[in-house]
């Protein structure tokens, strides 16, 4: 395991510091895979630029973790607003009932944060789990953390795109570290990677990344 798991939800992410990028070129970049169990790291030449993002990740984690998981890089530098916000609305957790680990990062607008001062437990489904998630987390506290920090989230950590007052360019970054398969269809190839993996469809509610195979 990479995290150990507590059943209880409502933490808050942990702050990594400053990565201070300033993505310019339009991409839509989905769980691509950048890393294979003990192999290399692999990084498209379009994703290169997210390397320092990747670099902060590695020294986060254990020797052990690093070598023997998945990771998966998903970026997006998009035209937001409130209506179209690159990601999909809704209080959520991600690697929700998994021991995966998630990095993020934005350039603005910063990921909206639940973080009640009693943490509390939700239905382990990933259907009937959002709408508890939504009740409990809409009302606050809420938090944003500053501009450009990188966030480590475990499943504990429920959070939701931000409002967005104007529309705007947003840059946002993601770095997920598992010990699964992310499989589903539409996620981002690299195609210097041998990934040929029997691919899964989407669901239209919240998907689990890996398509609820393990």
């Amino acid at each position: 395991m990479i995290e150990e798991r507590s059943g209880w939800y409502g933490t808050a992410p942990e702050d990594l510091g400053l990565i201070d990028l300033s993505p310019t070129e339009m991409m839509y970049w989905l769980y691509c895979p950048i890393k294979l169990p003990r192999g290399d790291l692999t990084v498209p030449a379009n994703l290169r630029q997210f390397r320092p993002v990747v670099a902060r990740v590695r020294q986060n984690l254990s020797q052990w973790a690093w070598d023997e998981s998945y990771v998966y890089l998903t970026a997006k530098t998009l035209w937001v607003s409130q209506t179209e916000p690159g990601n999909r609305p809704g209080w959520h957790s991600d690697g929700f009932m998994t021991d995966d680990v998630n990095y993020v990062w934005s350039d603005s607008e910063g990921t909206l944060f639940w973080e009640p001062e009693e943490l509390c437990m939700f239905s382990q489904d990933h259907v009937a789990s959002l709408p508890e998630m939504e009740r409990e987390a809409e009302g606050g506290p809420h938090k944003t953390y500053p501009d450009k920090h990188l966030l480590k989230l475990d499943e504990r950590v429920i959070h939701r795109v931000p409002d967005f007052a104007e529309p705007r360019i947003r840059s946002f970054v993601k770095v997920s570290v598992s010990r699964h398969r992310y499989p589903l269809i539409g996620n981002s190839i690299n195609h210097e990677l041998n990934c040929d993996w029997d691919q899964v469809e989407r669901a239209e509610d919240r998907n689990c990344p890996t398509g609820g195979t393990q």
